[in-house]
């Protein structure tokens, strides 16, 4: 059967019948945004999360102790104390050279929004609707004590328009940057077949609580 065989056949189809096979094709084309794209993007950013919370964890418990054991020397001094305080700061030393390797290894606050309006403007059928740089997050609960409180979360949240393969093209663009960021949250709905409208938030890590632009 060739394609003008199958066009005829749909033109006879009644009106309701068309409208289902449409809908049919628009469940199809959803779950395979999400089974393509979107799942292994999810898995990412939970992945991302639990490392970050994991440093931050581990920062926070390494603190507690050398908070307890300098209350410690200040009373009872002696080399075990001395020795296990000393262990202690090497452990924080470390992790903060590990996060700061993961923040090297990131696209800047200022080049990230940038590089999203920059993407999306080369892209066809695509129309934005607004690019926001949300407020900057430290990533350490104590700001005063941790190795982290130089550390912040830049956070930008983009929504645009447009056609499921011109979408898929452009997110499919950005994975493809050589510089790294994470995402954070995606939303994509269908407004009017066959547009729709992407709402999503990336972010970096920065060393300033410094405003990026957008």
């Amino acid at each position: 059967m060739n394609w003008q065989d199958l066009n005829n056949k749909f033109s006879k189809l009644s009106p309701r019948e068309k409208v289902l096979i449409a809908l049919c094709g628009l469940v199809v084309s959803v779950l395979l945004i999400f089974s393509v794209l979107l799942e292994p993007t999810l898995k990412s950013i939970t992945a991302n999360k639990l490392q970050l919370q994991s440093l931050e964890q581990s920062n926070q418990r390494i603190q507690g102790d050398i908070l307890l054991l300098t209350a410690k020397l200040n009373k009872d001094p002696n080399q075990e104390i001395d020795i296990e305080f000393k262990q202690l700061l090497e452990q924080s030393q470390a992790l903060s050279l590990e996060l700061s390797k993961v923040v090297d290894s990131l696209i800047t606050p200022a080049q990230m929004a940038e590089q999203l309006e920059s993407v999306l403007a080369n892209s066809q059928n695509l129309k934005l609707v607004s690019l926001e740089s949300l407020s900057a997050e430290s990533i350490a609960n104590n700001s005063k004590t941790s190795e982290y409180s130089g550390y912040y979360v830049h956070p930008v949240r983009l929504e645009f328009t447009g056609e499921y393969f011109a979408i898929l093209n452009y997110l499919a663009s950005l994975e493809s940057l050589p510089m790294k960021y994470y995402w954070r949250h995606f939303q994509y709905s269908v407004e009017d077949y066959p547009q729709a409208r992407v709402i999503m938030e990336v972010y970096t890590l920065g060393v300033r609580q410094e405003f990026i632009g957008g």
